[in-house]
């Protein structure tokens, strides 16, 4: 009889033990999350949800992302985003996540005539200076008026202010395609995911 007594206290006691340390360890506090860089592309950045199907808002203007290009130089890697607003004008925003998060809209030069890519150039009355040229192999998804993949070849150029001047072509012997470009702080820009538009609530 003694050690049936002993062994149900013990029995009580373990239980005891086991309701402290279970209700112990809900009571624990939740571990802080991680602090998340404002300004960083991906999860908790502002370029969050940024691919074929998002809207991106910008300037009073609600821009689709219709189209994405992928380009990669010998592992350099950034996107261009085809954006439509609605109108006939074709705008793009690029991505360059090689050197930090370098964000830029472009729209079709006007009156880039037979502009080529030679030394310094110039165009609307600003004189740009070229920084970098080469040929990447590109992935496109969506609609950008490009094929599905093959490779490009570009020539960028910077002037003051912020304004750059790029050339692409997609075939060696093809033509120029030139457009014009202005540097734009990431964080101005709000991207609504594919399915949720930006009159959206939070």
């Amino acid at each position: 009889m003694v050690v049936v007594i002993v062994i149900l206290v013990l029995v009580a006691i373990g239980v005891a033990i086991g309701l402290w340390w279970s209700r112990n360890r809900q009571q624990r506090p939740a571990p802080l999350a991680a602090p998340v860089d404002p300004l960083a592309e991906g999860r908790g950045g502002p370029l969050e949800g940024l691919g074929v199907g998002a809207v991106v808002a910008f300037g009073g203007h609600d821009y689709v992302v219709r189209g994405e290009i992928r380009f990669d130089e010998d592992g350099y890697v950034w996107s261009e985003y085809h954006l439509d607003a609605g109108g006939d004008e074709r705008t793009w925003l690029s991505v360059d996540l090689s050197d930090g998060t370098d964000v830029a809209l472009w729209r079709p030069a006007e009156d880039a005539g037979e502009l080529e890519p030679s030394g310094p150039v110039t165009h609307g009355g600003r004189t740009y200076k070229k920084v970098e040229s080469g040929k990447a192999r590109f992935t496109s998804t969506g609609t950008t008026g490009v094929p599905d993949s093959g490779a490009a070849w570009y020539v960028d150029y910077k002037a003051e202010g912020g304004k750059r001047l790029g050339f692409e072509r997609w075939s060696q012997e093809g033509s120029w395609e030139v457009s014009t470009g202005e540097v734009v702080p990431a964080h101005l820009l709000e991207i609504y995911p594919a399915g949720r538009s930006s009159g959206a609530g939070a």
